[in-house]
């Protein structure tokens, strides 16, 4: 029951406002679960880290899914961002408006991030550093690389989606940006190379 509301959600959508695109002849449509919530209400239990906090990520996740499968030249909204940092995302634009409802500033979100999403599929690749794996799409990694590249990090794309250099490139971003060296594209690698305005 719980995915047929979230697709229903996401039939809803439009390309850029995140406004409705189908509903009844007036432009209303019934909100379910965490989505009819305000910020207030979402920001109250990711400070106490209530239940209802982790209802907040299920519902978020599946929102995107649906949005994923009904959101035109688009495969993942969200190709590299865990729920957490969506979450934190949103609590931090909660804060400037409480009275806003939890969907509303979801959508908002997922327009932000409209722009860099993956627009088709794309294989994906095991980083394994220090015994610690990850994986990422390889499309990810190549835009990654390359804004590395524009950045003066790396010097060229290399031979494979993660080498040395690769590995070395992402360490001196991490360094010159106050950033755990770990040469792995985490989440707050990641956001400070696609998110943040380079100098």
């Amino acid at each position: 029951m719980n995915r047929f509301k979230a697709i229903t959600l996401a039939m809803l959508l439009s390309v850029h406002s995140g406004l409705v695109g189908a509903a009844d002849e007036d432009g209303k449509f019934a909100v379910k679960g965490a989505g009819k919530r305000l910020c207030s209400n979402f920001l109250l239990a990711a400070e106490q880290r209530t239940t209802d906090y982790y209802l907040y990520g299920g519902w978020l996740e599946g929102y995107i899914s649906a949005y994923n499968r009904f959101q035109p030249e688009n495969y993942d909204a969200t190709p590299w961002q865990t729920t957490e940092l969506l979450l934190a995302l949103l609590q931090q634009d909660c804060e400037n408006g409480k009275d806003r409802h939890f969907l509303t500033v979801t959508n908002g979100l997922l327009k932000a991030l409209f722009p860099i999403r993956l627009p088709a599929e794309s294989a994906l690749v095991a980083i394994d550093v220090n015994d610690a794996k990850s994986y990422f799409y390889v499309e990810i990694l190549k835009r990654a690389k390359q804004r590395l590249r524009k950045m003066d990090y790396l010097k060229d794309m290399g031979s494979s989606d993660f080498d040395q250099s690769t590995l070395d490139a992402f360490k001196h971003f991490q360094r010159d940006h106050g950033l755990a060296q770990t040469g792995v594209p985490d989440q707050n690698t990641l956001m400070n190379l696609f998110l943040k305005k380079s100098a």
